[in-house]
C-alpha cells in the first residue's frame, strides 16, 4: 500500500473525521440529559430571584433550590386570549398548543403572529401561609443582538414590581449585557407597572437616570443602561407588551 499516495491521504482523513464526528455526537448525546437539567434548574433559580425567594449571590445547591421551588412555586398554563388557566397542562404542552393556535388563525386569517404566543407559563409563588404572594411572568423580546429572557414578579396587589431577573441573552458584555447585572435589577423592585386608570403601563428603562423629583419617572421607570440605548428600549418594548398580554388573566385575580 502506498501511503504517500494522495488517494490514500484522503481515505485516511475521511476516516478520522467519521471517527471524530462519531465521537462527538456519541458525547453530545450523553451529555444533553444533564445540559438539559442545568438548564431547567437555572430556569427555576431566576424564577425564585425574582420571586424573592432567593437572592442572586446566595449559594444553593441545586437539591435545596429544586425543593424550595417545588414547595414554594406552582406552575401552570395561560390561555392568554380567554384569559384563563388551562386545566390538565404543562409548560410541555406549550409548543404543541401554540402550534394548533397558529393553524387555526391561518385557517380563518388571524393573526399567526398572535396566535404563537396565545398559550404562555405563568407561575403563582406562595408565601408562609400557603398562599398566593407573587405572580411569576416569563418576559422576553428583542434587545440590540438577541432575544432576551427574564421573569417578572409582580406583588399581591398586581401593580408593584416584586423583582425581576434577565437570564439568558446575547447582549454586549458591559453594555446591554448587564441587563443581567443584580444592582440594575433591584431598581426595578416596588415600581407600578399601572397607571391611576389601572391600565397597564409597564416599567420604561428612561435614558440616563431617573429624576426622583418626577413623580411618573419614580413611579414607572428606572435607570437606563449606559451606552445601550436600544437595548432598554427594546426592553420597555417588550416588558410593557407581555404585561398586556397577561393583563386579561390578572384582571381577574387582582384585588379589588
Amino acid at each position: 500500500m502506498n501511503t504517500s499516495s494522495n488517494g490514500y491521504v484522503l481515505c485516511f482523513a475521511i476516516g478520522v473525521c467519521v471517527v471524530i464526528s462519531s465521537m462527538l455526537a456519541v458525547t453530545a448525546n450523553a451529555l444533553k440529559p444533564a445540559q438539559e437539567a442545568a438548564k431547567e434548574l437555572d430556569r427555576q433559580k431566576n424564577m425564585l430571584i425574582a420571586a424573592g425567594l432567593v437572592q442572586p449571590t446566595e449559594a444553593k445547591a441545586p437539591a435545596e433550590l429544586r425543593s424550595l421551588f417545588e414547595q414554594r412555586v406552582k406552575e401552570a398554563v395561560l390561555d392568554t386570549q380567554a384569559g384563563q388557566i388551562v386545566a390538565g397542562k404543562t409548560s410541555k404542552d406549550l409548543a404543541d398548543l401554540n402550534k394548533v393556535a397558529v393553524a387555526e388563525a391561518k385557517a380563518s386569517g388571524g393573526d399567526e403572529k398572535a396566535a404563537a404566543r396565545r398559550y404562555r407559563g405563568i407561575a403563582v409563588g406562595a408565601g408562609a401561609d400557603g398562599k398566593p404572594d407573587t405572580y411569576i411572568l416569563p418576559i422576553s423580546g428583542k434587545g440590540l443582538w438577541s432575544t432576551i429572557k427574564g421573569y417578572l414578579a409582580l406583588e399581591r396587589d398586581l401593580d408593584h414590581v416584586r423583582g425581576v431577573t434577565f437570564y439568558e441573552h446575547g447582549e454586549t458584555p458591559g453594555l446591554g449585557g448587564e441587563c443581567e447585572n443584580p444592582n440594575w435589577c433591584a431598581l426595578w423592585k416596588g415600581k407600578s407597572v399601572l397607571d391611576e386608570q389601572h391600565r397597564v403601563i409597564g416599567v420604561g428603562v428612561k435614558k440616563g437616570k431617573v429624576d426622583e423629583a418626577v413623580p411618573a419617572e419614580k413611579k414607572h421607570k428606572v435607570d437606563g443602561l449606559s451606552g445601550a440605548t436600544i437595548t432598554s428600549n427594546g426592553i420597555t418594548k417588550f416588558v410593557k407588551s407581555d404585561l398586556e398580554a397577561f393583563d386579561k388573566y390578572l384582571q381577574t385575580v387582582r384585588p379589588k
